[in-house]
This record gives C-alpha cells, structure tokens and sequence, in this order.
C-alpha cells in the first residue's frame, strides 16, 4: 500500500516536468550535479484508532553555481508551490505540513525539504 501512495506521489513529481531527477529514497553524494531533482523519502507511519497517518518528504534541490540568487529564489518558491498543487488533495488525504530549506549553508546547492501527511488511511485488520 505505501509503496503504491509512493509511486503515485513520484509520477505527480514527474510530471510537473520541472525535475531532472525523481526518485524514492536520498542517495548518498546527491549534489548539484544531480539538481534540479526531486526525492520521495518516507519519513513515518504511525495508527491511530484505525487509521493511519503516512509522513513522507520531497526533497528538491537546483544547483546554484554562476546563477542569480534572486530568480533562483523565485525558482525555488514557484517549485515548492507546484509540488503543492500537484500532491494536496490529489493523494488521498495529503496536507503539506512545511518546509526546512537549506538556510543558504550549501555551497553549490539549493535545497529543501518539504514534509506532507496522508491522513485517515483506512486499516483493515
């Protein structure tokens, strides 16, 4: 079942046709090279009087080297709403929660992740 949710969550990110890359799972050394990208990582699942709830996360990330800041930034905000648009509602029960960026400490990179909930996933016993 939450592999299903993350192979639907992966083709919405598809596409948007903004990413170079979308994959479930954060591969070590991903890097500007990489970017623009997007990744599925579940973060948790956890039941509650019959339900559960499905955290997961997209972290999408540009690469930053001889680019302005300024559009990168609106790059940067134009994504995080398309990702909106495109997982909220669409995905069963999805809601965005937030989003943690990077606070500009990556050298070569812009990233950030950004973490949604799937709520009242019915669980039969």
């Amino acid at each position: 079942m939450y592999y299903d949710i993350l192979l639907d969550i992966k083709q919405r990110l598809i596409d948007l046709d903004i990413f170079k890359s979308v994959k479930i799972g954060l591969e070590k050394g991903i890097g500007s090279k990489d970017a623009p990208f997007a990744r599925i990582v579940p973060e948790n699942n956890r039941k509650e009087n019959g339900y559960e709830t499905f955290i997961f996360q997209v972290v999408y990330g540009f690469d930053v080297k001889n680019k302005d800041l300024e559009l990168l930034y609106q790059k940067y905000y134009e994504t995080e709403e398309n990702i909106k648009k495109a997982l909220e509602y669409k995905v069963n029960q999805c809601f965005f929660v937030e989003t943690i960026t990077d606070e500009d400490k990556l050298m070569n990179l812009k990233s950030a992740i950004m973490r949604f909930e799937i709520r009242n996933i019915r669980v039969w016993n």
